[in-house]
C-alpha cells in the first residue's frame, strides 16, 4: 500500500472496491504530520485532513464522540491518542492495537467492530505512517473471545499442545493481543526448563515431570478418561502457591491428532482457608472443652506413643477424682458444678503444667509426667499434698506412681487409680461428715437441698431411678419427666436439668420453677392445658411453648404427658417428654437417618477400637434448584425418598447418615474398595430412575467421595476432611465419578497444619519468632536510596527461617493479623524513625492487607502508632496487597482517601498482575504504582514485556503519579531500565532485604 499513491482516484476506487466489504472504515495517518487520509467511511462527508492531532478527533469534528458507545468512549480515545501510539512505535512497536473491540454507531444502531492499528515496518521520507481500520465483528467471535477472556480471569496459564506435530502454544488473555503473544515451542523443552529451572516446588517436581510428560497424558487419555487434574506448588510471584493444573483433550483428539488443553489456576486461597479449619478442628479435637486442658483423645495419643517408643524411660503418674461434685451439682445446679471442675483442673495447671494433665472423664484427671527422676517426682508429690491438705475439706482423692519403667501407661494408671481409692477412703475418715451428708440423700422424700427461692427439692433413688436415667440417656433433645403426686417431687432427665439451668434433678412443686422458664405470652397457655389435664378433662397434656435455657435465649418446645393411676385408681405419676426443637438429636428429622453428631460417633469409636472401616460419601447435585423450583417441602421428600433407596441397598452390611444439605454417607467394615465402587454405582442408576414421592419423581445426579481406613493413624475430624476432600473433587474435577483419597494428597497438608498452628500461637505470644526486614527503594536516576520498604520474615526453632510466601497469604485471612499488622506497622516506624536521623526526608512503605482495612479500628490504630512513634505520615507509603483489589472499590476509595487526609501516601503494589486492574487507576486514590518484577524479567529480549513497562510507567506519569520498577537484580538491568524513566527502582541491585542494622551501613 506504501507504493501506491493514494492521491490518485483511480486506485483509491479500486482499493475501496476491494475492501469494502471487510471494512467499515480505513485510513492512513502521518503521526509525525498529523496528516490523514480516509480511504474507506461509513460518513458520506469523510474527507482528508492536512493536520490532526489524534485519530478520535476526526468522530470529535465530524459526528461527535457519541458516534462510540459511551462505555467504550475513554478507552477508544487512549487507543487512538497519537502520543501513546507514537511511544510504542519508537519502542519497537509494529502491531499498535490489535482486535480492539468497540460498540460503534452505524445509522441508529451501535453496533461491535473491531479496530486495528498496524505502523508500516520503516517511516517514509515525510514521517511514519500509521494503517487505521474498522471492521464488523461476527456474533460468534463475539461469544468465543469472551469465553476467553472469562476463562483468563480464572486461569493464570492456558496452553493449546499438539503431541502429534510437537508444539505447546501459550495462549494469553484479553482482547488485546499481538502476533507476539503465542509462542510456539517443544512441550517437552517447557516441562524440562519448568522444572529444572526452580519453577516448581522440589518435592513436587518428580510428580509433575511424570504426571504432566506426553507420555503419560497420552496413556491417560487412552484409557477413556476425559479430563485429567494435578495439585502442586509453583513459584508465582516469587513464592510457592498452591496451583491446580486440568488438562481436558479437544473434541477431535485421535491417534493422528494428539491434542489437548492445559489450564493452570491459584488454588492457595482455597488451600488455606481448608487448612485453617482443619488445624482448628485438630486443636480441638485434642482439647477439653471445660478446663482447656488435654482430654481423653489425648491421653489415649500418649498412651500409643509411650506404647512404641523402643526406649521405656521413667513415668510418674497421679490419678486425681474429684471429691463432691456429684453433691455440688444436685445441691447448686451444673453451672457451679462446672466452676468447681475449672477451680481443680487450674490448681493441676499450676502445681504440674498445663502439659502435664489431662481430663480423661467426668470428675476424673490425670498427671503424667516423662523423664523424671524418683526424688524429684516424690517432692513434687510431697507439695502437691500439702497444697490439697491446706484446704478445709479435700477437693481431690489422688494416687500417685513412678515407674523407672513400664510396659504400657495402662498398667500404671491402674496401680494409680487403686492408691486414689485408698485415699478417698481416709478422705471419708477425717470427714465423716460428708458421708453422712450423703447418706441422707439416699433416703426417699427427705430434702436435701432448697432452689434459689428456698424451695427444697429431693431425691430419691432405686431401680425405677435406674430405669428413668437409662431411658433418659437415649435422646439429647427429648428430656424425660417424671412427677410423683403423692410428693410432689419431680425428677427430670440430666439434659434438661444441664441445658435449662434447672437446680437438680429432683424438684419439688417444680411447676412453679417450670412456669418462671416459659415465655411471659406463652405462661397462660401452658397453665390452662395442665389444668385441663389435672381436672380430668384432658387426658393428655399437649402444648407448645417458648422455654428460656440458661444462656437467656427462649427455644422453642412440645411438652406432651399423662397421668398413670395406682391399681385403685388415684392417681401416682403424672409422666411425659419435653421436646426442645433448638437441639439436634442423634436422627435427623427429614430422612429418619443417623445424623452427622452419630457419623462422628461412629467413626470415633472404629478409630478407639482400631477397627477397619470404609466409608462412601454421597452428594446430590444441584439440589438447591430442586428446592427452588418445586419448593422445599417437595425437596424434602425428594432427601427422604432418596435416603430409603440407600438403607435399601445398603441393607445390614452397614448404616447410613445423613450429613449436611444434600449429602449422604455409607459406613462399614465389610465393603473392600471394589464393592464400594460398585454400590456407588448402583445408587447412580437408582437416582437416574427417579427420585420423589407425591407423584412427581425427577433423575438426580451424583458425586461421591470414598476412603478405605486400615490404621493408618488419624482421628475423626482428619478422616472426615478427607471424606469430604474426595467428595469434593468429584464434584469439581470429576464431574460426578468417585473419587477416593488419597493419603499422599495429605502428606504435605499435616506438615503445613503443624507449620500454621505454630505461626498461629507465636502471634498469640507477643508475636514470637517474627522480625522485620528492610529493602532499599532507590532514585533511578543517581542509584542513592531514598526509602524502604518493610517486610515480615518468621524464624522458629523447628523450622527455620520460613519463607513470607509460604505463610504471608494465609495470615492475611486470619482475624490475628490484623494485631500482626499494627505490629509491624509499629515497629517499622520505628525503625523508620531510626532512619531519619541519617535521613530526614526519608520514606517508609508498609503493605497493607485487606483484613486491616476491613477492621473498624483499624484508622485509630494507625493514628495512634503515627503519635507514638511520631513519624511524620507524608513519609509513610502503605501499599494495597492483592486481596485488598478485590474489596468493594466504594468502600476501599473511602478508607484510603481517610489515610490521605492525614498526608499517608498510597501505593498499589505488583501492579499489573492478579487484580490489579485499569479501574483501580480511575476510582481510587493513587501516588504511586510499582511495577511487578515478572515484567522486568528477562525485559531485554521480551518485546511484550518492554511495550507493557513503558506503557505502565507512561500512564503512571501522565496521570501525576510516581512510579517504581521492582526486580532490579544487577546493575545491566540498572542501567537497561533508565529508558523507561521510572521514578524509583527496587531490588537485589541494592541490596536484598536485611534487617535494621545492616540497612544502615548501606546508607
Amino acid at each position: 500500500m506504501r507504493e501506491i499513491s493514494l492521491d490518485k482516484k483511480y486506485y483509491k476506487e479500486q482499493i475501496q472496491n476491494i475492501l469494502y466489504d471487510n471494512y467499515v472504515k480505513l485510513a492512513l495517518v502521518n503521526i509525525d504530520t498529523g496528516e490523514y487520509v480516509s480511504v474507506i467511511s461509513v460518513d458520506k462527508n469523510a474527507d482528508n485532513y492536512k493536520s490532526i492531532t489524534d485519530v478520535s478527533s476526526y468522530f470529535k469534528d465530524n459526528r461527535g464522540l457519541d458516534c462510540c458507545h459511551p462505555d467504550e468512549v475513554r478507552e477508544f480515545a487512549y487507543m487512538c491518542d497519537m502520543k501513546h501510539v507514537k511511544a510504542l512505535i519508537e519502542a519497537g512497536a509494529r502491531s499498535i492495537v490489535r482486535n480492539f473491540r468497540f460498540r460503534l454507531r452505524l445509522g441508529e444502531d451501535y453496533e461491535w467492530v473491531s479496530m486495528d492499528i498496524e505502523a508500516e515496518k520503516e517511516p517514509r521520507e515525510d514521517g511514519q505512517w500509521i494503517v487505521f481500520g474498522m471492521r464488523p465483528v461476527s456474533l460468534d467471535t463475539l461469544v468465543l473471545e469472551d469465553s476467553l477472556r472469562t476463562l483468563t480471569r480464572v486461569y493464570r496459564r492456558i496452553f493449546r499442545i499438539d503431541v502429534t506435530h510437537n508444539i505447546c502454544e501459550t495462549l494469553r488473555g484479553g482482547y488485546i493481543r499481538s502476533r507476539d503473544e503465542v509462542k510456539h515451542n517443544c512441550f517437552g523443552e517447557y516441562m524440562k526448563d519448568m522444572t529444572i529451572g526452580g519453577e516448581i516446588f522440589p518435592d513436587d517436581v518428580d510428580r509433575v515431570r511424570r504426571c504432566l510428560s506426553p507420555e503419560f497424558l497420552i496413556k491417560y487419555f487412552a484409557n477413556g478418561h476425559d479430563r485429567f487434574t494435578i495439585r502442586y506448588k509453583r513459584k508465582m510471584d516469587m513464592v510457592y502457591r498452591w496451583v491446580m493444573t486440568e488438562v481436558i483433550p479437544t473434541a477431535d483428539y485421535r491417534d493422528d491428532n494428539k491434542v489437548f488443553y492445559l489450564y493452570t489456576r491459584d488454588i492457595h486461597e482455597e488451600y488455606s482457608e481448608s487448612i485453617e479449619r482443619q488445624e482448628l478442628l485438630e486443636f480441638y479435637s485434642y482439647k477439653d472443652a471445660l478446663t482447656r486442658l488435654g482430654n481423653r483423645n489425648a491421653f489415649n495419643l500418649l498412651c500409643d506413643a509411650y506404647a512404641d517408643r523402643k526406649d521405656k524411660r521413667s513415668v510418674g503418674f497421679i490419678f486425681n477424682d474429684v471429691n463432691k461434685l456429684k453433691y455440688v451439682n444436685d445441691h447448686y445446679g451444673h453451672k457451679e458444678g462446672d466452676l468447681y471442675l475449672q477451680r481443680v483442673s487450674q490448681m493441676l495447671a499450676q502445681h504440674f503444667g498445663e502439659n502435664a494433665c489431662y481430663r480423661i472423664s467426668g470428675d476424673e484427671f490425670v498427671v503424667i509426667i516423662m523423664d523424671i527422676a524418683e526424688q524429684s517426682f516424690n517432692s513434687m508429690i510431697a507439695r502437691y499434698k500439702e497444697v490439697i491438705d491446706e484446704q478445709e475439706e479435700a477437693p481431690v482423692a489422688f494416687g500417685a506412681v513412678w515407674k523407672a519403667e513400664a510396659d504400657s501407661i495402662d498398667k500404671i494408671m491402674n496401680e494409680a487409680e487403686r492408691l486414689m481409692y485408698e485415699d478417698k477412703k481416709r478422705f471419708y475418715s477425717k470427714h465423716p461428715e460428708v458421708k453422712r451428708r450423703e447418706s441422707v440423700e439416699n433416703e426417699a422424700n427427705i430434702a436435701v437441698g432448697t432452689t434459689e427461692d428456698g424451695v427444697p427439692h429431693y431425691r430419691n433413688l432405686g431401680k425405677t431411678d435406674r430405669i428413668f436415667d437409662a431411658l433418659a440417656a437415649t435422646t439429647l433433645r427429648n428430656y424425660i419427666f417424671m412427677n410423683d403426686l403423692d410428693t410432689n417431687v419431680t425428677k427430670w432427665s440430666a439434659s434438661a436439668v444441664d441445658y435449662f439451668g434447672l437446680p437438680g434433678q429432683y424438684i419439688y412443686d417444680t411447676q412453679k420453677v417450670w412456669e418462671k422458664l416459659i415465655h411471659p405470652d406463652d405462661r397462660a397457655i401452658f397453665e390452662q392445658d395442665i389444668t385441663e389435664v389435672f381436672a380430668g378433662r384432658k387426658k393428655f397434656h399437649d402444648v407448645e411453648y417458648r422455654m428460656r435455657n440458661k444462656k437467656g435465649e427462649y427455644v422453642v418446645c412440645t411438652c406432651r404427658g399423662f397421668i398413670t393411676k395406682k391399681e385403685n385408681g388415684d392417681p401416682e405419676f403424672f409422666v411425659g417428654t419435653v421436646i426442645n426443637h433448638g437441639v439436634i438429636d442423634g436422627v435427623d428429622p427429614v430422612t429418619n437417618l443417623h445424623n452427622q453428631q452419630e457419623y462422628t460417633k461412629y467413626i470415633s469409636i472404629h478409630l478407639r477400637n482400631k477397627q477397619t472401616m470404609s466409608i462412601l460419601a454421597i452428594g446430590i447435585s444441584m439440589f438447591n434448584s430442586i428446592n427452588m423450583m418445586y419448593g422445599y417441602a417437595y425437596g424434602n421428600s425428594v432427601l427422604k425418598d432418596f435416603a430409603t433407596k440407600l438403607k435399601n441397598v445398603v441393607g445390614g452390611k452397614g448404616l447410613v447418615f445423613r450429613l449436611d444439605g444434600a449429602k449422604f454417607a455409607i459406613c462399614s467394615n465389610m465393603y473392600t474398595k471394589q464393592e464400594l465402587k460398585e454400590v456407588y454405582r448402583h445408587v447412580q442408576n437408582l437416582a437416574l430412575d427417579n427420585v420423589g414421592l407425591n407423584g412427581t419423581a425427577i433423575p438426580l445426579k451424583l458425586y461421591g467421595g470414598g476412603l478405605i481406613y486400615d490404621h493408618v493413624g488419624a482421628d475423626e475430624d482428619v478422616i472426615k476432611s478427607s471424606v469430604e476432600y474426595a467428595l469434593e473433587r468429584s464434584k469439581e474435577d470429576h464431574h460426578g465419578e468417585l473419587v477416593f483419597f488419597n493419603e499422599e494428597i495429605k502428606d504435605n497438608d499435616r506438615m503445613r497444619l503443624q507449620l500454621y498452628s505454630t505461626i498461629h500461637k507465636c502471634v498469640a505470644n507477643n508475636m514470637e519468632g517474627f522480625f522485620m526486614c528492610y529493602q532499599p527503594i532507590a532514585n533511578s536516576e543517581t542509584g542513592h536510596i531514598v526509602g524502604m520498604e518493610a517486610l515480615l520474615r518468621w524464624k522458629h526453632k523447628e523450622f527455620g527461617v520460613v519463607p513470607p510466601g509460604i505463610f504471608i497469604p494465609w495470615l492475611e485471612m486470619e482475624p490475628c493479623f490484623f494485631e500482626l499488622g499494627n505490629w509491624i506497622i509499629e515497629q517499622a516506624l520505628t525503625d523508620g524513625m531510626e532512619v531519619r536521623k541519617i535521613r530526614p526526608d526519608f520514606v517508609v512503605n508498609v503493605n497493607i492487607s485487606a483484613t486491616q482495612l476491613e477492621n473498624h479500628g483499624f484508622r485509630q490504630a494507625v493514628v495512634d502508632i503515627l503519635k507514638k512513634t511520631k513519624f511524620p505520615p507524608e513519609y509513610l507509603c502503605i501499599e494495597l496487597t492483592e486481596r485488598c483489589k478485590n474489596m468493594d472499590i466504594a468502600f476501599l476509595k473511602n478508607e484510603l482517601e481517610y489515610f490521605r487526609k492525614l498526608g499517608i501516601k498510597i501505593a498499589i503494589d505488583d501492579f499489573g498482575t492478579g487484580n490489579a486492574t485499569l479501574n483501580l487507576l480511575t476510582e481510587l486514590p493513587i501516588d504511586e504504582l510499582k511495577v511487578d518484577m515478572s515484567f522486568v524479567r528477562g525485559i531485554q529480549e521480551s518485546k511484550p514485556n518492554q511495550v507493557l513497562v513503558q506503557a505502565v510507567v507512561s500512564c503512571a506519569h501522565q496521570l501525576g503519579y510516581k512510579s517504581c520498577i521492582e526486580g532490579v537484580e544487577d546493575k545491566a538491568l540498572f542501567d537497561y531500565l533508565h529508558r523507561y524513566g521510572s521514578t524509583y527502582y527496587q531490588g537485589y541491585h541494592f541490596s536484598r532485604p536485611v534487617c535494621l542494622e545492616d540497612f544502615k551501613k548501606l546508607l
